[in-house]
């Protein structure tokens, strides 16, 4: 089945709020050891009132993956600061898909939108975050000549985790 890739507006923020959700927890859920922690992190990224603002930002872009019914996402600040550098560019928030969309190329295709856009906007860098233990995203950034500029820790009340920033800057400078 053909996948589209469209630009998401207000009357989306449920679409995403659900897939959000879904997705997330689909793929991470068991990196979390607080289960209250993990609710209060996807309503601060997909709760409602999040996505009616995020989606009001003309900064900010999000796009919806279909085929016959949504199917993933992804998110997009098109001025971004790389932290703690002197960089900035178009900042790939996320692109998820879901689970029974992992490896079947929409990734690639949702992907490859976001770097022709970026490049119609003659934005230069673009740049990510991948968890430290998601090796499968790492390699499919990396072979998309993705590299790994930094490391930063992303920390909870109950726990700690590592943070990949991927670019295709040079700034390099670790903290895992």
């Amino acid at each position: 089945m053909t996948l589209t890739i469209r630009k998401a507006d207000q009357q989306d923020k449920s679409v995403l709020h659900r897939l959000g959700a879904e997705i997330y927890r689909a793929h991470f859920a068991h990196l979390w050891q607080s289960a209250s922690e993990l609710d209060a992190f996807l309503a601060a990224d997909y709760g409602l009132a999040q996505l009616e603002s995020s989606l009001s930002d003309d900064n900010v872009s999000w796009w919806i993956a279909e085929n016959a019914h949504p199917v993933g996402f992804a998110k997009v600040t098109w001025s971004a600061e790389i932290p703690n550098s002197d960089l900035s560019g178009v900042m790939l928030n996320k692109l998820y898909l879901h689970p029974a969309e992992t490896g079947s190329g929409s990734g690639k295709q949702m992907f490859d939108q976001v770097v022709t856009l970026a490049r119609e906007q003659q934005r230069p860098v673009l740049w990510l975050e991948v968890l430290q233990q998601n090796r499968r995203a790492q390699q499919f950034y990396a072979a998309r000549g993705m590299k790994t500029i930094r490391e930063v820790m992303f920390s909870t009340a109950s726990q700690q985790s590592c943070r990949l920033h991927y670019g295709n800057g040079s700034v390099r400078n670790n903290a895992c």
